[in-house]
């Protein structure tokens, strides 16, 4: 099946911003405002975010063809009705090659992909209501959900504009999807693990408790010094 036939695009009317290296920004309860407006009733749909996995995979932090979407979607972690959000740089290809894109979801399926810089962008667009980074992850997840694009003043634009609406059809289309699952309260639930893509393994920071024990090592050679310089350690620190 070629990657056309499931993938929409989100784009940004504005000017691109400059990418950053990837990073995962969610807003899980700006997404479940969304996923629990009037138009779902009792029926609203719980987002529950996982634990986010990290992939070293440089040549995947620019998104430029679709075989490059397929080895992305490739790395999926989890059961087939958990969701997937892909945080990397750049995306130019879905289906099509277009510099303007920010975003990519399977339509039906458990994957998707998105900007870092824009999912975590918390403006919000002239006239809208929700951020640019809200109505972006929940617009891809709800290809993801079976959500096709529609024009006007709601989540499934195209274009990113700042609105959230989803009308009864789409809410009947997502409450349907194997990705919606029910806990044993009777509470419908979508599970999210968040993909960060990095050009290279993290490097912890040092513990405090290894930055003590580094202090009281160069405390202790300072001492000594002074002792055999025959001076008291301060002037030993301050006149080297």
């Amino acid at each position: 099946m070629k990657i056309k036939s499931l993938c929409f695009i989100a784009a940004m009317l504005a000017a691109p911003l400059t990418a950053n290296a990837a990073y995962v920004t969610i807003n899980e309860s700006g997404l479940d405002a969304i996923f629990s407006q009037s138009s779902f009733g009792a029926n609203t749909v719980d987002i529950r975010i996982g634990p986010t996995t990290q992939f070293v995979r440089p040549d995947l932090l620019d998104i430029s063809t679709d075989a490059e979407i397929g080895d992305l979607f490739s790395l999926h972690t989890g059961l087939s009705n958990i969701v997937n959000f892909y945080y990397v740089d750049t995306i130019s290809s879905c289906g099509s090659i277009n510099p303007s894109i920010i975003g990519c979801g399977q339509v039906g399926g458990p994957n998707f992909v998105v900007e870092s810089l824009y999912a975590a962008d918390n403006s919000i667009p002239s006239g809208g209501i929700i951020t640019v980074g809200n109505q972006l992850l929940a617009h891809e997840l709800g290809h993801n959900l079976g959500l096709s694009h529609r024009t006007g003043n709601d989540l499934m634009n195209p274009f990113i504009n700042g609105f959230m609406d989803l009308n009864a059809t789409e809410v009947s289309i997502i409450l349907a999807s194997p990705l919606v699952q029910t806990d044993t309260g009777g509470q419908r639930f979508i599970t999210i693990n968040p993909v960060l893509i990095m050009a290279a393994e993290a490097i912890p920071e040092p513990s405090s408790a290894i930055l003590l024990l580094v202090g009281i090592i160069a405390a202790s050679i300072r001492s000594r010094k002074a002792r055999l310089a025959g001076l008291p350690e301060a002037d030993q620190i301050h006149h080297k």
